[in-house]
């Protein structure tokens, strides 16, 4: 079996890194929004094309939070077999 290595400070690191960079990323969009009259056909496709804009921020904050969730269940088991084996980490 080939061995395979994480290094899991480096990995959460970096997804923590994606997710403030994501809550930023977030939180200059919400703060704008097309200032245009509701009623006009073309203030609704922008409006439209802003809540797309939301929700691909949210898909990036939500899968760099769970990609980190299973970074630390990796370390948390290597860690736990490394124990077991009476090795060093």
């Amino acid at each position: 079996m080939s061995e395979l290595f994480l290094d899991h400070a480096g990995a959460l690191h970096s997804l923590n890194r994606l997710v403030a960079d994501g809550e930023e990323q977030l939180a200059r969009h919400t703060s704008t929004s097309p200032a245009l009259p509701a009623a006009a056909a073309i203030a609704a496709m922008l409006q439209r094309l802003h809540a797309t804009g939301t929700e691909r921020i949210d898909a990036v904050r939500a899968t760099a939070r769970a990609a980190a969730a299973q970074v630390r269940v990796l370390r948390d088991v290597d860690e736990h077999l490394a124990d077991e084996l009476g090795g060093a980490r």
